[in-house]
């Protein structure tokens, strides 16, 4: 059975798991701006990751049409794609841009399950916090959209 706080589990195992890729992507940066880029997302994961903590026991242990719904739910929305970065192997991407590329689907990603957990949320304080985390992962896709169209303009 899920419950609304195994949904917030997978959110904070998320933010998790993209501030240690964000760290980890410093070293193969390139740049005095990637590697600000990346340390402000991972700055901004690890808060993110607090505030799903923070709101966790909020929640009340009675989530049954919940739990009988989740599963199908979550594999069909998620497909084929993992809620894990970890996998994510530098060697094989050879640009700053193909890395950013990456960071923006993981983020596209973070972005809907966030969209799929609001629809569970009845406490309007809540969702109001939820919703902000929403604008700042789309903030994220925006500047790591900057960040690409500006190497890619950028005389070689």
């Amino acid at each position: 059975m899920f419950t609304l706080n195994d949904l917030f589990d997978i959110a904070i195992k998320m933010e998790e798991n993209g501030k240690a890729v964000y760290l980890n992507a410093l070293a193969h940066a390139g740049s005095r701006d990637i590697e600000s880029l990346l340390q402000w997302m991972a700055d901004e994961e690890d808060r993110h990751k607090s505030w799903f903590e923070e709101q966790k026991d909020n929640f009340s242990a009675d989530s049954s049409d919940l739990g009988v719904m989740l599963p199908g739910v979550i594999k069909e929305m998620m497909g084929d794609k993992s809620l894990s970065l970890t996998d994510l192997n530098f060697l094989e991407i050879t640009t700053p841009v193909q890395m950013l590329k990456t960071f923006i689907t993981f983020e596209n990603d973070t972005i809907l399950f966030y969209q799929f957990i609001e629809n569970f949320v009845e406490s309007e304080s809540v969702k109001a916090g939820l919703h902000k985390i929403i604008a700042e992962e789309k903030a994220h896709v925006e500047k790591i959209s900057e960040m690409i169209q500006s190497l890619e303009t950028s005389p070689k």
